[in-house]
């Protein structure tokens, strides 16, 4: 499933990106761009904002009451029985939303601090924007956060309906 999310989810939209979906996202106040996004490139538009409503887009649009970026993602991914996945975590630039691809430390090494070019053995590269990524402990905190929601919506049971 790919998103357009608006200015008022920027940091859903990083949360959607960390989990490893394809996740646009449009910072300024911007409902005709954000539009435009959605139906060239067949994203569902997630937003707070209840103009979308007004336009009568409700087979392309999810809106969230939530206030909590966490919140948030749990009732997305609930309502729209998404399932999360592991091996996608992280996946994606945080910046751009581009795939990442391993890189060879030693293509980056004038880049990295020297204790992260000692202690990494996997740099990730985004060819988008050039952003470097690694698995230091803020990375392992952003997977540990995703696993909570994750064991959380396995933890609950299937509904059965009488």
């Amino acid at each position: 499933m790919r998103f357009v999310c608006d200015s008022t989810m920027g940091k859903l939209a990083r949360l959607l990106r960390m989990a490893g979906f394809d996740t646009a996202y449009v910072k300024a106040n911007n409902l005709a761009r954000v539009l435009a996004i959605s139906k060239e490139e067949n994203r569902l538009i997630v937003s707070r904002n209840s103009r979308y409503l007004e336009l009568q887009l409700a087979s392309n649009f999810y809106h969230l009451t939530e206030d909590e970026p966490r919140d948030q993602f749990r009732k997305l991914v609930t309502d729209l029985q998404i399932q999360l996945d592991e091996k996608q975590f992280l996946t994606r630039c945080l910046r751009c939303n581009e795939l990442l691809e391993k890189i060879a430390t030693e293509k980056v090494l004038e880049r990295l601090y020297d204790f992260v070019a000692r202690t990494q053995q996997e740099i990730f590269i985004c060819r988008q924007c050039d952003k470097l990524y690694w698995h230091a402990t803020h990375a392992r905190a952003m997977i540990a956060q995703l696993m909570v929601v994750k064991s959380e919506l396995d933890q609950k049971p299937d509904i059965e309906w009488n």
